[in-house]
């Protein structure tokens, strides 16, 4: 318990996501007990994200807009795409795709910064593997959040004027 006080602690004084590497090293312990102790918190309530640059736990701040965007377009695409919402100071949480066959496929982003952006483009640079949308012919949703509901106006704005088709998220054309 005293160690999992103390992942708490280190997460709460940083501002930027803290690699496992670096909370084993801290606390003395393996990586899976880093990643053993983050499920436990969890569970108990702590809201820690992972990120691709490591493990985050939100600061208590007002209340942040959400909402889910239907979105198609084509790989090349992607980076434009993410640009523009991270320019519009909106977090891209997660990506999901509704799959013919399994249904819902859901993947982590947290995508808020221009550094988290880079560093997202990057890996998915290194990767062999297809994006969700390519399954789906450019179709796929994010859920978005930011400060006020304008910034997610603004930035659906911008993406039309781009060329993006946007569609709006419904269970009518979104089954679970």
């Amino acid at each position: 318990m005293e160690r999992r006080e103390r992942l708490l602690e280190v997460l709460r004084t940083s501002d930027q996501p803290v690699p496992g590497s670096k909370l084993a090293r801290r606390l003395g312990v393996s990586r899976q007990t880093v990643v053993q102790d983050i499920a436990l918190l969890r569970r108990e309530g702590h809201p820690i994200l992972s990120t691709t640059q490591g493990y985050l736990l939100p600061r208590e701040g007002p209340p942040r807009h959400r909402e889910v965007l239907g979105i198609i377009h084509t790989p090349e695409q992607l980076p434009r795409e993410l640009e523009i919402l991270v320019g519009h100071g909106i977090t891209v949480e997660d990506v999901f795709i509704d799959h013919p066959v399994y249904g819902r496929i859901h993947g982590r982003l947290d995508i808020a910064t221009p550094e988290d952006l880079a560093a997202f483009l990057e890996k998915r640079a290194r990767s062999p593997l297809p994006l969700f949308s390519e399954v789906t012919g450019g179709l796929h949703y994010h859920t978005l959040s930011a400060p006020d509901p304008q910034c997610i106006v603004r930035a659906k704005e911008a993406l039309v004027r781009e060329g993006f088709q946007l569609l709006e998220f419904t269970p009518q054309n979104s089954p679970r």
